[in-house]
Parts: C-alpha cells; structure tokens; sequence
C-alpha cells in the first residue's frame, strides 16, 4: 500500500477511535430510541407489551381524538405567546445591561440574575412555583393577596393556569437570548452609534435602526431555538399544572407522554412522538440553514 495512502488511513482510524464513545453515546441515547418510536408509532403496544402492527391506525385515533383540535391550539398559543413577550424582554435586558450600562460589571451581574431561573433544576423550579402558588392559606401569595385585599385565598393554579405556565416558561428563557444579544450587540461598531448622534438620532432611533437592525438574524435563530425547545420541553407544566384543568395546559409534548406513561398505550404515545420528531427535524434543518446564512453574513461584514 501507498506510504500516503497508510498515514491517511492510520489517521482516520485514529479519529474513529477518539469519536467512537461520542458515537455510541448519540447512537444508544438519540438514534436508537428515534428508530424504536418509530417501530412503536405503527403498533398497538400498551402495558401487555404485544407488538402487533396496525399500520396507520394510531395517526387516525390522533385525528379523530376530540382533544387533539385543543392540545394543537393550546402549543401554538403557548409557543407564540412565548416567544413573542421572550423575545421583547430579551432585547430590552440586552440593550439596558449593554448598550445603556456601559459598567460590564454592573451588566454581568443584572445577567447573571437572570441566569438564575435558567440553571435551577426544572423540578425545584416549579416545587417553588408550587409553594408560591399554593392555593391554601399557606401559600405565600395567598398570604400577600389576604393580607392586602382581605378576600378569602384564591387557586391561582386553576384559575389562571395557561398564564402561569407561559409566566413561569418565560422567566426560564430570558438568559440564552439576552446573552446572544449582548454579544451581537457588542459587535456592533462604535462609529455607527457615533455617526447616528452626530445626525441628531435619540435613543429609540438608535435601537430601532441600528441595534434592532442588526440584531435581526439573531432574533429570527432565537426564534426558531426557542420553538423547537418549547416543542420538546414539558416538564415544568407536568409538574406545575399536569396539563389541566382538564386540557387546558395540555401541549403536544406532554400529551405523548400522558398517553404512554399514563395511559399504558405506548404505540400511541410514540405515534404522537413521531409527529413531533418530524416537525422538530424541519425545525432543525431551518435552524441550520438560518445558521448558514447568518455565517456567511459575518463573514461578508467583516470581509
């Protein structure tokens, strides 16, 4: 064999090697459990774990389930409602904490505040929204609320649960978009800010033409990361509202899991998962491609 052509191959079974626990991780906890509900979605599996295939069976009982009209609604409105008052906090804790604080140490502090939700495990996060809320006379805000207004205490959880589980959701995102937009907004160059005063520009125009403006990629990338983590991520309602009242706080995500760990039907449960899996993967490739081009965008900035 060629002496080039055995240092080639030498190299690339030394890089296998080295990627080799990576790929065996990604394979037994991603692609495997990906295939297996896949298999799933096409049988009738429940607690007797009898694999019988039924075809397409389980996407017609999605279809015809009277609920699915008002768990499909309730995700949409949860992740736009989300995002969109995510987004605006995002952009005005980046814009104070970098462009008007000017003292970066001041401005890693009020940041490193709102990392706090973010990094507190999503079970002792909501345990404390669930003590806060908690609908006896013990609850903390019930003792705010009598004590203030004198009424009897109030079941904030089933009176207002869609607005509590998009309340407590938001709190939990505000840190990765506002540190995305600090770093952009730092990238921008000093002379366009100072070029925009000299022509007499005032603040709102500043963030409206320049920060915004530039910021626009990064906003459409949050966007699109902030859904497909809403898409996916349940465990704070299961937690905090288990999906109720009835369906009232019941995502598409929560609901595979009610169908297949509460339920037993798992077929079911991983037909569900595999509408998800499919919307999930176009929102990957268009994160992808959005993080192509906002590449390339860099590159012919500073180019």
């Amino acid at each position: 064999m060629n002496p080039d052509k055995k240092r080639a191959l030498k190299r690339n079974i030394e890089g296998y090697a080295f990627l080799s626990p990576f790929i065996i991780l990604v394979t037994t906890l991603y692609i495997l459990p990906a295939i297996l509900t896949i298999i799933m979605a096409f049988t009738s599996l429940n607690s007797s774990f009898i694999w019988n295939f039924v075809g397409f069976t389980n996407f017609t009982k999605i279809l015809k389930d009277p609920n699915t009209g008002t768990i499909v609604q309730n995700t949409i409105v949860y992740i736009v409602i989300t995002i969109a008052i995510t987004i605006v906090l995002q952009l005005f804790f980046a814009t104070l904490t970098t462009y008007f604080i000017r003292n970066e140490k001041i401005g890693n502090f009020f940041k490193s505040m709102l990392m706090i939700p973010m990094i507190t495990p999503t079970v002792v996060y909501s345990v404390l929204w669930l003590w806060l809320l908690d609908s006896s006379e013990n609850g903390v805000l019930n003792q705010w609320y009598m004590a203030l207004t004198g009424n009897a205490p109030v079941n904030w959880i089933a009176t207002y649960p869609f607005e509590i589980v998009i309340f407590v959701q938001i709190l939990t995102s505000i840190a990765y978009g506002t540190t995305i937009y600090s770093s952009a907004i730092k990238s921008i160059p000093e002379n366009q800010f100072k070029a925009a005063r000299v022509d007499g520009a005032g603040e709102w125009e500043i963030f409206k033409h320049i920060i915004l403006s530039n910021l626009k990629p990064h906003i459409l990338f949050i966007a699109l990361w902030e859904t497909l983590g809403l898409l996916t991520n349940y465990i704070a309602i299961l937690l905090i509202t288990d999906g109720g009242p009835g369906v009232k706080t019941e995502v598409w995500a929560l609901s595979a899991y009610h169908k297949a760990f509460g339920n037993l039907q798992y077929g079911y449960g991983a037909a569900i998962s595999l509408v998800l899996i499919i919307v999930v993967a176009a929102l990957m490739l268009i994160i992808g491609l959005v993080s192509r081009r906002m590449k390339r965008k860099e590159v012919l900035a500073h180019g």
